[in-house]
């Protein structure tokens, strides 16, 4: 199965972390995905911070990897407002941009790698890489 990559283990990449440096290399026979809301997260860091050399090792990040860039469609954001009330109902909640990659991860049948797995555990539809 696929694998859609959350921001934070992008950012422990960029940042030369050696779990996140040999999850990618280890799993290279996987094709890799991240929601443009990781993206939009990633590059927002680096254009707030003004880190330019970080953003294009980013995009050579994307390319060496050959990561697609999954959009936000109808379907996506269907499942997103079934996945958001289904934990309002519970008293649970979980912030939209972290919903939206969960619903991204379903609607593609993708497992999402991230290490806040505690947030995404309880969706229940959600296969997570641990």
């Amino acid at each position: 199965m696929d694998i859609l990559v959350d921001s934070d283990i992008i950012i422990d990449f960029l940042n030369n972390q050696d779990y996140a440096v040999n999850f990618f290399k280890k799993e290279n026979n996987k094709e890799f995905f991240i929601s443009i809301i990781s993206w939009i997260e990633v590059v927002y860091g680096f254009k707030k911070t003004k880190i330019n050399n970080k953003k294009r090792f980013f995009e050579e990040f994307l390319e060496k990897f050959r990561i697609i860039i999954a959009p936000i469609d109808k379907k996506i954001a269907e499942k997103y407002l079934d996945v958001k009330i289904d934990l309002e109902n519970k008293r649970e909640s979980l912030a939209d941009f972290d919903l939206l990659i969960a619903a991204t991860a379903i609607v593609n049948n993708l497992i999402l790698a991230t290490r806040n797995t505690k947030h995404f555990k309880r969706i229940k539809e959600l296969k997570l890489f641990l």
